[in-house]
């Protein structure tokens, strides 16, 4: 498995193109909108953590979150004009056929079911004292990286803070 560089992204106006509604895509997508993302999540069913964050978002930011509700159509990645996708359908196939068709149009792709058809994976975050930390493995283990940051979250239970300075997220 080739190792990932670690590169942070301004995503702020950026279109995210969220294939899927389930737990991944509510967690993912919640990382997304507190960077500013414009994400377009499409699902036969909006999961109930999807729907709430769309009641969560702020007046001021209206059109953030476009919520679809069907299945995903071969060719509409292209009529998105996204600047990202995210297959996290709970469909391996068709998580695969999203990530060809990105592939094929030149658009960086997440399939949540099979990393090797990723241009980008998603770090585990951890947010504190204005610092974003992005923690991923270079070998998949997901199990280690949350070990890790379960430690790093012990960290900042016995560190001096600042009232409302520490945000913790996976």
């Amino acid at each position: 498995m080739p190792a990932y560089f670690p590169l942070f992204v301004n995503l702020s106006g950026k279109t995210v193109s969220v294939f899927g509604a389930g737990q991944i895509a509510a967690r993912r997508v919640s990382a997304l909108l507190r960077y500013g993302a414009c994400v377009t999540v499409t699902a036969p069913e909006i999961g109930t953590k999807i729907r709430e964050l769309s009641l969560e978002l702020p007046a001021k930011t209206p059109g953030q979150l476009l919520l679809k509700e069907h299945a995903y159509r071969p060719g509409e990645i292209e009529q998105e004009h996204a600047d990202y996708v995210l297959a996290a359908t709970d469909d391996h196939q068709v998580n695969a056929a999203i990530a060809e068709e990105c592939k094929n149009k030149g658009i960086p792709v997440n399939n949540a079911s099979d990393s090797s058809q990723c241009d980008f994976y998603f770090p585990a975050l951890v947010e504190r004292e204005q610092l974003v930390i992005g923690v991923t493995s270079t070998d998949g283990n997901h199990k280690k990286t949350a070990r890790f940051c379960e430690k790093l979250r012990r960290l900042d239970d016995l560190a001096p803070q600042e009232e409302g300075t520490s945000h913790l997220h996976q």
